[in-house]
């Protein structure tokens, strides 16, 4: 079995450039990288990695901690898959773990998961689901090198530092501008406002309904029960009080399946009555029928630059700057859409 004195011998380098070779270090020559990385695929040399984490001081692991859900749904499932995909092309790996916690709880008080409180085994960690403040506090104590998934960041608006989120407002500005330009006037928003995510959505669909001259009406309750069943509840209140509706812009596509079934026990045809948007655009949804016109972002991407951020706070603990990353939404165009009909 080769080892890495074989491979510097036979391309002619000492083991010292092998090794930054194989931890990615900047300072090799391009052309010196390429014969490397030839060698090593030639020779079908595997590095040891215990000795490479030893060399570093680090355990190359990283939790992705998924906070205060209780189940894992697709949004978060492509988020990992994304963090996943660094690390098998960047020599890491994952571990998973869930965590849930009360948000009044002291920061020094948290029980976190035990791959937390020990030294040694994770290096970092990455944050998902819904999170508050005392966490990244406890994690500034505690002086972990964190990233966070933060559309579910929950702290009066203010994103925490090493922040990855989609763009909250500007696909609800794709969502009801769509309704707009399909001829839609009479258009409600329906989703729980005391999250901060729908907050944010909702504060949009009124700025773009304000701007065209058109009123806002919405049912912003609290969730009762699942998000579909509030979807449902909120259309029944919304279709049975009489007021003007052609169209209902839902804050997630949980509440705009909810909406599309209280429409369809109502015989009120969906699109031909009714238009129908969501958000997300979750895999739970792709064969609903109708399929429901949802607004989407790269969830891979996310877990992606959540990784890239945790890294670069790894490489350089003392000088990595705190940044955060919002990345574009898309409209994804179903067929629960359509301009106006006229109600039967």
């Amino acid at each position: 079995m080769n080892n890495i004195r074989d491979v510097a011998r036979k391309a002619g380098v000492g083991v010292g450039t092998v090794s930054r070779v194989l931890n990615n270090h900047p300072s090799v020559r391009p052309e010196v990288r390429r014969r490397v990385q030839d060698i090593i695929r030639q020779v079908r040399y595997l590095p040891n990695i215990h000795a490479q984490r030893m060399w570093r001081r680090r355990s190359n692991t990283i939790c992705f901690l998924l906070a205060n859900r209780q189940i894992l749904q697709s949004l978060h499932a492509h988020i990992i898959r994304g963090v996943q995909d660094y690390c098998a092309c960047n020599g890491f790996s994952v571990m998973f773990s869930t965590f849930r916690y009360e948000p009044h709880t002291p920061p020094d008080a948290l029980e976190v998961p035990p791959l937390l409180r020990s030294r040694g085994i994770v290096d970092g960690v990455i944050l998902g689901g819904v999170n508050y403040p005392n966490l990244i506090e406890r994690m500034r104590l505690d002086k972990v090198p964190y990233s966070i998934f933060g559309n579910n960041f929950i702290d009066g608006g203010k994103a925490p530092p090493n922040c990855v989120s989609f763009d909250d407002r500007g696909g609800a500005s794709l969502a009801v501008g769509y309704l707009v330009k399909l001829g839609h006037r009479d258009i409600w928003f329906v989703g729980d406002t005391s999250l901060p995510w729908n907050r944010r959505r909702h504060d949009r669909y009124r700025q773009i309904m304000t701007r065209h001259g058109f009123t806002p009406r919405s049912v912003t309750g609290k969730v009762a029960g699942t998000h579909h069943e509030t979807g449902l509840r909120s259309a029944r209140q919304i279709l049975e009080a009489g007021e003007p509706c052609t169209a209902i812009f839902a804050a997630n596509d949980y509440l705009a399946a909810g909406v599309i079934e209280a429409a369809v026990q109502k015989g009120i045809r969906v699109p031909g009555e009714l238009s129908v948007v969501g958000f997300d655009a979750l895999d739970e949804f792709l064969y609903y029928r109708p399929g429901i016109t949802t607004v989407g972002a790269g969830k891979e991407e996310i877990g992606e630059h959540c990784m890239k951020l945790l890294v670069s706070q790894l490489d350089a603990p003392d000088t990595a700057p705190q940044s955060n990353l919002m990345l574009p939404m898309w409209l994804v165009e179903r067929e629960s859409t359509a301009p106006p009909g006229i109600r039967s």
